[in-house]
């Protein structure tokens, strides 16, 4: 029996849902908080794209807007409600501001950032607060961390680099460390790298692992109290998602392009999805593991046009965007435990183990100076159409 058959059942909502205006939106972060499921993503606006956030009961959705491009990627917990981490261009260059939302009308509740342009991808409640990672731009773009406290004040950021171009795209808390992932050219290709550092803004370990062709990583997590990062690889030739646990590398191949943007453990083993192409076709990828990291079942899910997975919770609620039900882009959302036949198929993918470099990594780190910034917001509610793309379309 298909593994994904063992998951069905016992959920009232439909999976997925595609959720649309008559504008271009996506789902880029999804999370649980208080029962609630919490997205974010961006929507077309003017003549710029804003932030959207909402909570899936009801689709209670809104904008959240300046004269100029704002979009969040990434949705937190904060005392109850949910947060969402805003990347804003309203002062000019590029700002990190949070909203609340998930009871009535959102709120801005912070905006801050440095002398450069300064993007928010990853924002993780950890012990005593919460860490951000990204990126900050000056001549060239260095990773950012930033760790802030319970009531989301800056404790201490940091900027990491080297003479090529870094973004991190991840971070994950384990035994007193802060994990941080993401891609570098330092060696003059696209590396993965990992960061280790203390509660106390220390780095403590820097790595680069990779191939000569092109290698990141996209997000690390714990598996068995292992820290293990997942990415993607052209070691190959082509793409293949890339999972690295304690120095071993794992590829997994679905046939074209595959792309690993998260996991979460499932089952005693993994959960992984992103994006798999078939006939230069995008769609959404689902790929089980189990704890030995070997592909028990693998799943495509999408329509007849373009699909992207961007982000899975631990409960099961997935994230994307759509291209097959209207003309624009619109928000996927749904859950793995209840996928209706109709929008998912089996896909067979192989595990290869491969040898990757691990490479010195010299970083400059140097204190990174934030300050609150007076920016000015619209909040305004969106109405979705609700799609089922389990029945049939007119």
């Amino acid at each position: 029996m298909p593994f994904i058959l063992l998951l069905l059942g016992g959920l009232a909502f439909c999976s997925p849902l595609i959720l649309s205006t008559d504008r271009n939106e996506g789902a880029f972060s999804i999370g649980v908080v208080e029962g609630k499921v919490c997205v974010v993503g961006r929507m077309e606006g003017g003549e710029s794209y804003d932030a959207l956030v909402g909570t899936l009961k009801g689709e209670s959705f809104f904008r959240i807007s300046s004269e100029a491009d704002d979009y969040s990627y990434t949705v937190e917990a904060y005392k109850g409600r949910c947060i969402a981490g805003i990347t804003t261009l309203a002062g000019g260059r590029m700002d990190m501001a949070l909203a609340e939302f998930g009871q009535g009308k959102p709120k801005v509740i912070k905006v801050f950032g440095g002398k450069g342009d300064d993007m928010l991808w990853f924002l993780k409640k950890i012990s005593g607060g919460y860490l951000l990672v990204g990126g900050v731009r000056e001549e060239d773009w260095d990773v950012l961390v930033v760790k802030l406290g319970e009531d989301l004040e800056v404790l201490w950021s940091l900027r990491i680099g080297t003479k090529g171009e870094e973004y991190a795209y991840g971070a994950v808390e384990k035994d007193e460390r802060y994990y941080v992932v993401g891609r570098s050219n330092y060696r003059g290709n696209w590396d993965g790298f990992l960061l280790e550092l203390t509660p106390e803004a220390k780095l403590r370990k820097s790595l680069l692992v990779g191939s000569e062709a092109k290698d990141y990583f996209r997000f690390v997590g714990i598996f068995e109290d292992k820290v293990v990062a997942l990415g993607r690889s052209e070691m190959r030739g082509g793409s293949d998602a890339w999972l690295l646990s304690e120095g071993r590398s794992f590829l997994y191949d679905g046939g074209e392009f595959d792309y690993g943007r998260v996991f979460i453990p499932w089952d005693r083993g993994l959960a992984l999805m992103g994006d798999t192409y078939r006939e230069a076709q995008s769609d959404g990828m689902l790929v089980f593991l189990n704890a030995r990291f070997d592909v028990l079942e693998g799943y495509e899910i999408g329509g007849s046009g373009i699909e992207s997975v961007r982000f899975l919770t631990p409960e099961g609620w997935f994230s994307g965007y759509s291209y097959s039900f209207t003309i624009d882009n619109d928000i996927l959302l749904g859950n793995i435990r209840d996928l209706c036949p109709g929008f998912v198929r089996r896909k067979n993918y192989e595990r290869f183990e491969v040898p990757m470099g691990v490479y010195s990594y010299p970083v400059r780190v140097s204190p990174y100076a934030l300050k609150e910034l007076d920016l000015e917001f619209e909040v305004e509610e969106v109405k979705l159409k609700r799609i089922d793309p389990c029945l049939p379309q007119e």
